[in-house]
C-alpha cells in the first residue's frame, strides 16, 4: 500500500505537460510570413531593376553572350520570385483558424514550400546566376586580349568564389529554417 502511495506521489511530482501556447505559435507563424512578405516586396523591386540595369549596361543586341547572360539571370530571379509566392499564406488572426484541419494542412504545405525554396530552388538560382555571369564575362574577357587559358582560369576562379558564397548563404539559411520553421511544422503536424 505504501509503495502504491509512493508511486502516486512520484507520478504527481513528475513534470506537468506545458499547455499549448497558441498565441506564441501564431506570433511565430505571423513573423515568418511577415519576413516572407518583405522578401517578396524586395524581389518584386529587385527583379525588374536588375533586368533593366543589366539591359542598360550591357549592349544587349550587339552580342549573344550578353543577351544569354541577362536571360539566364532573369530566369533564376523570376523562379525564386514565383517560389516565394507559392509559400505565401495569410496572417493568422486567431487560434480558431488552427482548429481547421485543411487550413493547418495548407499551412504545413506552405512552410514546407518555404524550406524547399532554400534547400532546392536557391541552388537552381545559383546555377543560373553563375552561368549567366560567366556568359556575360566571355565577351568582356575577350576584349582584354587574354589567352584562352587565362580566361578559363578567371572563369573557374569566379565560379568557385560565387559557388562558395552561394553555398555559405544557402547553408546558413537552411540552419535558420531548421531552427525556426521545422519545429513549427512538427508542432502543426502534432496539432493536426
Amino acid at each position: 500500500m505504501e509503495k502504491d502511495i509512493t508511486n502516486w506521489q512520484n507520478l504527481w511530482k513528475e513534470e506537468k505537460s506545458t499547455p499549448l501556447n497558441l498565441s506564441k505559435l501564431i506570433a511565430q507563424l505571423n513573423k515568418i510570413e511577415k519576413k516572407g512578405k518583405l522578401e517578396r516586396v524586395i524581389l518584386l523591386v529587385a527583379v525588374p531593376i536588375t533586368i533593366i540595369v543589366l539591359a542598360t549596361v550591357l549592349p544587349l543586341l550587339s552580342n549573344i553572350y550578353y543577351l544569354t547572360s541577362i536571360v539566364l539571370i532573369s530566369i533564376g530571379m523570376i523562379m525564386i520570385l514565383i517560389q516565394s509566392y507559392r509559400s505565401k499564406y495569410s496572417l493568422i488572426d486567431n487560434d480558431a483558424e488552427l482548429n481547421n484541419h485543411l487550413y493547418v494542412k495548407n499551412l504545413i504545405c506552405k512552410l514546407n514550400q518555404r524550406m524547399l525554396t532554400t534547400s532546392k530552388y536557391m541552388w537552381f538560382y545559383a546555377f543560373f546566376l553563375i552561368l549567366g555571369l560567366n556568359m556575360g564575362y566571355i565577351e568582356i574577357l575577350q576584349n582584354f586580349n587574354l589567352s584562352l587559358f587565362v580566361r578559363i582560369i578567371i572563369h573557374l576562379i569566379f565560379t568557385a568564389i560565387m559557388f562558395y558564397v552561394m553555398y555559405y548563404s544557402i547553408e546558413k539559411r537552411k540552419k535558420k529554417n531548421s531552427k525556426e520553421i521545422l519545429p513549427l511544422i512538427n508542432f502543426l503536424k502534432n496539432l493536426n
